[in-house]
């Protein structure tokens, strides 16, 4: 059962991360979400808030990235997977989660935070950036389009919570498909 509680822990510090961001979010809250009994917060994690935060945010980056990267996929399917994933999350929780690697590498994050998120961004851009110049894309040009594509699903994210519609990131993904498209012809 130790395992189930620490990984309910984990699971629930991910959400809360979606919804409130990482320094709104307590051990206490935590504990809350996940039914786990308050003197488990030690035992599962001795190096305290710092340990959870920093493998809760790890584990949701491989997550993520695990999404996003799918080896049989050319780019323009990577990134309208990458958008459509954030369509169905954000319709299954009524908009109130968003990515927790933005919520972790935004200012203010700790360190703790910030680190596994700025490794999972790049594992993505990387892994985008890689299957541009396997289609054929020059490498700066590759990498500008990762980044772009990035920038772009993380921004409507946010616009699409705030509106609490869908709509902003599917037109990221529309146009991002488009641009993607027209730069393997």
């Amino acid at each position: 059962m130790a395992t189930g509680t620490r990984e309910a822990m984990l699971g629930s510090a991910i959400r809360l991360f979606r919804e409130r961001g990482v320094g709104d979010t307590s051990f206490a809250d935590v504990l809350e979400a996940s039914g786990a009994p308050r003197g488990s917060v030690y035992h599962h994690f001795p190096g305290g808030k710092k340990q959870l935060v920093s493998e809760a945010i790890e584990s949701a980056g491989v997550y993520v990235a695990a999404n996003f990267d799918q080896a049989d996929d050319g780019p323009a399917e990577m990134v309208d997977r990458f958008a459509s994933f954030y369509m169905r999350e954000l319709e299954r929780t009524d908009f109130r989660e968003g990515c927790p690697l933005m919520a972790a590498a935004v200012a203010g994050a700790s360190e703790e935070a910030s680190i596994p998120a700025a490794r999972a961004f790049s594992q993505i851009h990387t892994s985008l950036t890689n299957a541009l110049i396997e289609a054929g894309v020059e490498a700066r040009r590759a990498s500008s389009l990762a980044t772009l594509a990035i920038s772009a699903i993380e921004g409507a994210i946010v616009l699409s919570r705030t509106e609490k519609s869908v709509e902003p990131l599917d037109q990221t993904r529309q146009e991002l498909h488009e641009i993607y498209t027209a730069a393997l012809a």
